[in-house]
């Protein structure tokens, strides 16, 4: 099939559909920016405050700067996307929420949702009330929501930005974010120092008692061995020595027997014992006072005088007697700890002479493994004291590795809705919404509207657009005026018609040409475009027929003015009258009309030639269309006339003209401005292409002017 169709969408075209369709664009631009300054001026302005961190990685020890942690840029990276994370934590958001107060706040805190509300002004009952953690709740997903946090780059840099409706708000909480976040690592380092603390606090506690067992351990032996090794040695003076720490030892025994009986006497109140063991006259003078008092006490009338007077001075004696006790307890363990002070210098003597004496390797190695034990528990032990207080200290002087180099400010400028940025958006918007839908309104949806826009809905050669005219008086159709108006615009648009259907039609030598004249639908114009077309071959000295194969809906005969009784259709499903059915030499000349016979008659204005229909058929129509006796007939119509023009029926309501295009040389499928749904004549188009022959040619028509809307029969009525 020969076609004439641009292969690409070119600007020009395209600017050319942006102008058909500037009044949907526009209206559209102004919808898109009705909405976009109704936002603006209804949308609650927010503001935006930003607080700057900067984050150290590198841990400094204030008591030795010398011992920072250095870290490699990924670890440094790692770190302060860390520090980040931490800023957008829950735990820390609860924090700020608490001491700003903003589960009190209106913007924060709890309200009623819009469908509560509808619910209380139709009385409609309400739901329980949220309980406290789900309020809590709620506001940490509001802060959540109006809080930002994000590096700024590849710096140490990291913006805290909060957004409220309030810019005092805004700047508030940011800098209380950032120094809630701040106050959280030095708590936590100080909470990590003093645990670290208790720790070694608890091995402090062990470390002393296995110092202490070692060391007692080296005392025992050399006590339990002072005899032994002062007899390997040789040595007087330790023989002296193993001596007095025997006498030592027995005083010492001595003093803590008598210390303990003290102690018991006076936690038992035994003043007695207390004296005896004591041999303390003066306690025992003060017993004697206290007796006789008591003596007094016991013989005086109750609630007297001397009875309080004696009460007094018995209270006196016994706290004398206490005070001398506990002077007495004093004393004793003054001289308890005399005894072990000297006791303990014995033994460190008696080691000192152990090791300058000759004794056997296995004393010597007994009492230096007892030694060297010693001396390993005592390193631990001033470690872990030296570690202590080196904590405590760091606990002291914490400091966060982070700090707030730049507090928010003030907000002077919402920071939402941008209205610039809105506009922009809304401009840019309207644009491209307006271009694709006038695109989808010009290839999809609606009307076709102009010649252009036909040429991109189909790939078809627009041969003419028939301007809109109207019926004159006298006239059965508008189509009287190709022949009493020839120099009209309307004759015009049909005779480009005629020269774009000769263009590029192959047919062998002698034959006419068969032009099929249809539509998508009813009422384009066919049956209108199908009588000009052929009255314009006829004024052109063509040998013109036109057949009015519209099966389902014959209608040239009203634009004649005619009511025959036979027509095609009764042809075909009959035949005829008389045995000559043929086109005779009067019959194409239309010298002698009385010649015509049955369904064939002259046109009343021009030397055309027309086979009518006469009424709409009341059975199938596409068996008649591929009958024999029809292909007789356009074959005997190319061999008698120059230009053959067929009406046929529309191309989606019924499946006739697809039995028809096979004869045709040249399709015109005809167009009606604005009416025409592109879907459908997109349907039509592949339905004729794939119906016609593959070296006939396919042209369109744009029809401005209106057609008569008819119903097609086919097992009901299409309207």
């Amino acid at each position: 099939m020969n076609q004439v169709v641009d292969d690409f969408f070119d600007l020009p075209a395209f600017f050319a559909i942006l102008k058909r369709q500037a009044r949907l664009i526009l209206l559209l631009g102004f919808v898109v920016m009705s909405c976009a300054f109704l936002f603006i001026v209804q949308t609650t302005p927010l503001y935006t405050a930003t607080a700057l961190v900067r984050v150290d990685p590198q841990e400094t020890n204030l008591l030795d700067p010398t011992m920072s942690n250095l870290m490699s840029s990924s670890n440094e990276s790692t770190r302060i996307e860390t520090e980040v994370e931490i800023l957008k934590s829950p735990s820390l958001a609860l924090k700020t929420i608490a001491q700003a107060d903003l589960q009190e706040s209106v913007e924060f805190g709890p309200s009623v949702g819009i469908v509560d509300q509808f619910r209380a002004a139709f009385g409609v009952e309400m739901p329980p009330a949220p309980s406290s953690d789900e309020l809590l709740a709620q506001t940490l997903t509001k802060f959540s929501n109006a809080l930002t946090v994000r590096r700024k780059g590849l710096t140490f840099l990291v913006a805290i930005q909060f957004t409220t409706e309030s810019p005092d708000l805004s700047a508030s909480v940011a800098n209380q974010h950032a120094r809630s976040y701040i106050q959280a690592q030095i708590t936590d380092r100080v909470d990590s120092s003093l645990a670290a603390r208790d720790i070694l606090q608890s091995q402090l506690k062990q470390a002393r008692q296995s110092l202490t067992l070692n060391n007692q351990a080296l005392q025992v032996y050399i006590e339990e061995n002072a005899d032994r090794l002062a007899s390997e040695a040789g040595s007087g003076e330790l023989s002296n020595l193993a001596d007095q720490l025997r006498a030592a030892t027995l005083s010492l025994g001595s003093g803590e027997d008598s210390l303990a009986l003290v102690r018991f006497g006076i936690e038992q109140n035994d003043w007695s014992t207390l004296a005896d063991n004591l041999g303390d006259t003066a306690l025992q003078s003060l017993l004697e006072q206290r007796s006789a008092l008591t003596t007094r006490l016991n013989g005086a009338s109750e609630g007297g005088s001397e009875a309080f007077d004696l009460a007094e001075g018995l209270a006196a004696i016994n706290l004398q007697i206490k005070d001398r006790g506990q002077i007495a307890v004093a004393n004793l363990q003054s001289e308890v700890s005399l005894a072990q002070d000297s006791r303990r210098k014995i033994i460190e003597s008696i080691q000192g002479e152990v090791f300058q004496g000759e004794l056997s390797a296995q004393t010597l190695a007994d009492v230096y493994e007892l030694q060297q034990e010693a001396q390993i528990a005592q390193r631990q032990y001033d470690q872990l004291i030296s570690r202590i207080r080196d904590v405590e200290a760091q606990a002291v002087l914490q400091m966060a590795s982070s700090r707030l180099v730049s507090e928010a400010i003030v907000p002077s400028k919402a920071s939402f809705p941008n209205e610039k940025l809105v506009l922009a958006v809304a401009i840019l918007g309207a644009l491209a919404l307006g271009t694709g839908v006038a695109l989808l309104k010009e290839f999809y949806f609606g009307g076709v509207t102009s010649s252009s826009q036909l040429s991109n809905i189909v790939p078809l050669q627009v041969s003419t657009a028939v301007p809109k005219v109207g019926t004159q008086n006298g006239t059965n159709s508008i189509a009287d005026r190709v022949v009493k108006e020839p120099m009209s615009e309307f004759s015009e648009a049909f005779r480009k018609l005629r020269a774009s259907v000769d263009h590029g039609v192959v047919t062998q030598s002698g034959e006419a040409q068969v032009i099929l004249v249809t539509s998508a639908v009813p009422a384009e114009g066919k049956s209108t475009t199908a009588l000009a077309l052929a009255r314009t071959y006829a004024q052109a000295g063509k040998r013109t027929l036109l057949i009015d194969a519209d099966l389902r809906n014959p209608s040239i005969q009203k634009f004649l003015g005619e009511k025959p009784e036979y027509g095609l259709m009764d042809y075909l499903m009959h035949g005829g009258t008389d045995k000559n059915h043929g086109f005779s030499k009067e019959m194409q000349s239309g010298e002698n009309p009385d010649a015509v016979g049955e369904f064939y008659v002259l046109d009343h204005i021009s030397k055309l030639g027309l086979i009518l229909g006469s009424h709409r058929a009341n059975s199938p129509t596409d068996a008649p269309l591929q009958s024999k006796r029809f292909h007789d007939l356009i074959a005997e119509s190319r061999a008698t006339f120059d230009a053959v023009v067929i009406d046929s029926a529309p191309l989606l309501p019924v499946v006739d003209t697809r039995y028809i295009a096979p004869l045709a040389d040249v399709a015109v499928l005809c167009v009606r401005f604005g009416e025409t749904s592109q879907m459908e004549l997109r349907a039509a188009y592949h339905h004729l292409a794939g119906a016609l022959k593959p070296e006939a040619n396919l042209v369109s028509t744009l029809n401005f002017y209106e057609g008569t809307q008819q119903g097609y029969k086919y097992g009901g009525y299409y309207n």
